[in-house]
């Protein structure tokens, strides 16, 4: 199963649009970060087949969605969190511990607009970048996630 990863798009839409019509159809699930929640509100609509699991971030102030989501794919434990409530700008700790207490393969986070795939403990830390604002001097980015028979694939992409 492809999932895509993407976070932190802060109002382009048209981004996030792009990106759903470059990979529509080899996705089965797309995982939305935060930091603008309404452009993920917006591909529901416009794409009413999509598999879409979203959660807020810390600038989306007036959201009523739970800030974690708890996904099983093929076997695989996925949490989705922005990352803000659990410190990620200063580190994986507090991610490790969320990721132990609920038995997770994968963590997807978003919140530093840094890119990065970690592996640590049997546990993949997944952070997408930015598609609006990367703040690692590199293009904007998300992730695609492979579960395969014969393990889990991360790649960084750039936008």
């Amino acid at each position: 199963m492809r999932i895509i990863a993407f976070s932190d798009s802060h109002g382009k839409y048209d981004r996030i649009e792009k990106l759903i019509q470059r990979t529509k159809d080899s996705c089965g699930l797309y995982l939305f970060a935060g930091d603008n929640l309404r452009d993920a509100d917006g591909l529901e609509i416009s794409y009413p087949g999509i598999k879409l699991i979203k959660v807020p971030g810390n600038c989306d102030f007036s959201a009523t969605e739970p800030p974690i989501a708890v996904v099983e794919e093929c076997g695989k434990k996925i949490i989705l969190t922005h990352g803000h409530l659990h410190r990620a700008k200063y580190g994986l700790d507090d991610l490790k511990r969320l990721a132990k207490q609920n038995e997770a393969d994968i963590v997807v986070y978003g919140h530093t607009h840094v890119r990065a795939v970690d592996y640590c403990d049997g546990v993949y830390y997944i952070n997408p970048g930015s598609l609006a604002l990367p703040k690692d001097g590199l293009p904007p980015s998300y992730v695609i996630i492979d579960i395969l028979p014969a393990g889990i694939l991360a790649t960084v992409a750039d936008y």
